[in-house]
């Protein structure tokens, strides 16, 4: 029974001290194993050395008063050191969603505009050389799209109907017949005389759209895709400014012209360095790129990063 008494003296007399022990010893193992800013580092050695005067006053070795002075004064860098590194995991995160947000941005204007060059080369033959004709194609254009209504006939084509497409190039005098109907095949047919029931209502027209409306204002998946990522409202004129630039610095843009075979061909690049680095404190050095002015190509870094990620994932 004595014993069990001083026990429990002592449990009541050094739980205090004990508690304080632990608590720093956690700390500062959470800091060696995760990532944490030195000012957590220092908050937990402080709580740390706090307990060891706290077992010294209980013990008796040194006086209340200079546990009391040495305390208060651990007590208050270990608040102001905590408080810093809670301030400083804050802008940690904040940097990191501004990153993640900013490059994310990045890749949907870059997609846009590699989205306009291949319309626009569709229908002019070259990519656009410049801001100002790339947003006026946006904005102003327009471009190709075939209305489709009803399907192509799961059958091969009669003799008849093949001696009406000769006037095509689709057919030779006599040639045999071995494939099913083709889009154009039954296209051609459903304007002709001899137009069979089940093509009567076929329908492959081209018409003229509104580029902007049909791609992005009015194209509801791309909309709910910019409302998903908090990417704002589509306007044309920002697409030449880098995100997070406050509109003042411009995507680099240049095409050539070049020499191959009996034609021309038009190379177009462009390319910028993102305002926010991936590491905050580090140099902003990032480059961005679209295009290539050594070969007709209008791939993207971004397009390489996720063939790299996708390489690894299988690995």
């Amino acid at each position: 029974r004595f014993i069990m008494q001083n026990f429990s003296v002592l449990l009541k007399k050094y739980s205090v001290p004990f508690l304080f022990s632990a608590l720093g010893i956690v700390l500062i193992v959470v800091s060696l194993v995760t990532e944490q800013p030195f000012e957590f580092i220092l908050a937990s050695i402080i709580i740390l050395i706090c307990s060891v005067f706290l077992f010294l006053t209980v013990s008796g070795s040194i006086s209340n008063k200079i546990t009391n002075m040495i305390g208060g004064v651990s007590l208050v860098l270990a608040a102001y050191a905590f408080y810093t590194a809670l301030s400083s995991v804050g802008s940690s995160i904040q940097h990191n969603n501004d990153y993640a947000l900013m490059k994310g941005l990045a890749i949907r204007n870059l997609k846009d505009i590699q989205t306009a060059q291949k319309e626009y080369e569709k229908k002019y033959g070259v990519f656009a050389a410049d801001w100002n004709t790339i947003i006026n194609f946006i904005e102003n254009d327009s471009i190709a799209d075939i209305i489709r209504k009803g399907s192509v006939p799961n059958r091969k084509i009669t003799e008849k109907e093949r001696d009406y497409l000769i006037q095509f190039g689709l057919y030779k005098k006599g040639q045999a017949i071995d494939n099913k109907m083709t889009d154009l095949e039954a296209y051609y047919l459903s304007k002709s005389d001899i137009c069979p029931p089940e093509l009567a209502t076929f329908k492959r027209d081209t018409v003229m759209v509104s580029f902007i409306e049909t791609t992005f204002t009015k194209n509801r998946g791309y909309l709910t895709e910019r409302e998903q990522n908090n990417y704002g409202e589509f306007n044309a004129k920002k697409l030449r400014y880098i995100p997070f630039t406050n509109d003042k610095v411009e995507w680099n843009i240049d095409t050539v012209m070049k020499p191959s075979g009996t034609d021309t061909a038009c190379f177009f690049r462009l390319e910028g360095i993102l305002p926010i680095p991936e590491n905050e404190g580090a140099k902003a050095d990032e480059i961005m790129a679209l295009g290539s002015l050594l070969e007709f190509n209008l791939s993207g870094s971004w397009e390489d990063e996720e063939t790299e990620q996708e390489i690894q994932i299988k690995k």
